[in-house]
């Protein structure tokens, strides 16, 4: 990657020579080498959103617009600040769900102290027959309805009878304070790896494709509108690659430091007994998004959170409006009991709506990436002319083999100059 010392050259050079100009011109204007500039003029256009152009006779300018330094200047801020944000985001959800957790266990705690105070206050009452004041129906906090609650998880065998007996399935590991925080929260992004997946299908396509590609093969795994060629910059920009032009017009791709290889080629450099090779992997015909999961909690672990959940939004707001008359005293913590119930059913609800939204996103990408990757394998007469045109391009793998090396670490320097020139 170019350092910020190039950058600072090439971006100057750009201003002095009017914003368009060919890694040419800003490698005789700065004397860096040619591959430097092309490498630092793509991240440029890139990340300051200029353009590729492309002649005639097949060369390649780059033109940018207007305050280009300022959009340049603002994306590194940007990225910054998108920084600081995701780790102070993972800080505060990592506070948020212990908080959540902690107050589950609290809340109950809470409620069942009130309970029995209120049953104290309601006996105090009856002591002076005040038959006009609090009065409670007893049958709806029944004692074995309490008991239950607090020590099914304990004192209970699992439901599912003796044919489960002896298998340790999943839910027997899952911890009952996880669930909860999976059902509040779910289990993470499904996709956090993306981006290196995305990385990996495109180089693996590129060596595939002996690293002459065009924009319509990588659109199934970019997801970007073929006909557009800026997408290509920041694919350009990570494999150092270069674009040109064939005899027709057609922009195609090469990425020449993709071409030395130390892996083996064929089946008969492969040790005996060895009839595959591991390093190349089937590629997918399209990059596809895992849609969210709203919880990877089995489902008979869940219907105990949820059952859990909704005795906990009933039983606060049943005490709440049975004791805030009696006990005006408590108003803060009956409040804070009812919020505390009604997010806990809240949060989830609002996240399952939510989740509705993004995978239907996820399932349109996933339908355009799949479409150009149909178009792909169904071309036109106009695309299957270009696909040929790269193919005539491909490059040649550059073996790196273990009998042409002319420097090796492992062994002495006296010793490979002897053998460099016994072989020459």
């Amino acid at each position: 990657m170019p350092s910020t010392k190039e950058k600072k050259i090439v971006i100057k050079a750009i201003n002095d020579m009017g914003r368009r100009v060919s890694a040419a011109d800003i490698a005789t204007k700065t004397g860096l080498p040619v591959s430097i500039t092309t490498q630092t003029l793509n991240q440029i256009a890139e990340e300051a959103s200029g353009h590729l152009q492309v002649s005639e006779a097949g060369d390649i300018a780059y033109r940018f617009p207007l305050g280009y330094q300022t959009a340049y200047i603002s994306r590194g801020i940007k990225r910054f600040i998108e920084q600081v944000n995701n780790k102070l985001f993972e800080v505060g959800f990592f506070l948020l769900r212990i908080s959540f957790g902690v107050m589950l266990i609290l809340s109950l705690v809470t409620i069942v102290l009130l309970f029995f105070l209120i049953l104290s206050a309601m006996s105090r009452g009856r002591d002076n027959d005040n038959s006009d004041g609090f009065n409670i129906d007893l049958d709806f906090f029944d004692w074995m309805i309490l008991r239950d609650l607090i020590y099914w998880q304990i004192s209970y065998p699992d439901y599912n009878g003796p044919r489960d007996a002896g298998i340790k399935n999943k839910s027997d590991k899952t911890n009952f304070l996880y669930n909860c925080f999976s059902f509040l929260f779910g289990d993470g992004n499904p996709n956090a790896n993306l981006e290196e997946r995305r990385w990996h299908a495109i180089g693996q396509l590129i060596r595939q494709q002996k690293e002459v590609v065009t924009v319509e093969q990588l659109a199934p795994y970019t997801g970007e509108d073929p006909n557009n060629e800026d997408k290509m910059l920041p694919v350009l920009v990570r494999f150092d690659g270069r674009p040109t032009v064939t005899d027709s017009g057609n922009i195609v791709y090469l990425f020449p430091a993709l071409q030395a290889t130390a892996l083996r080629q064929n089946f008969e450099e492969l040790p005996s007994r060895q009839t595959v090779l591991p390093w190349r992997e089937e590629l997918p015909s399209y990059l596809q998004i895992f849609p969210w999961r709203f919880s990877q909690v089995d489902g008979g672990s869940l219907v105990w959170v949820m059952a859990l959940a909704a005795i906990n939004f009933i039983a606060s707001w049943f005490i709440y409006f049975q004791a805030v008359n009696l006990l005006p005293s408590l108003t803060p913590l009956l409040l804070a009991l009812v919020i505390y119930g009604s997010l806990f059913i809240g949060i989830p609800l609002i996240r399952y709506i939510v989740i509705q939204s993004l995978n239907k996103r996820i399932e349109e990408g996933n339908t355009r990436r799949k479409q150009y990757a149909d178009k792909l394998a169904k071309p036109n007469a106009e695309l299957n002319k270009k696909l040929s045109e790269a193919k005539d391009m491909t490059l040649d793998s550059r073996q790196i083999k273990s009998d042409n090396l002319v420097y090796d670490t492992q062994k002495g320097i006296l010793e490979q100059e002897f053998h460099s020139s016994s072989n020459s």
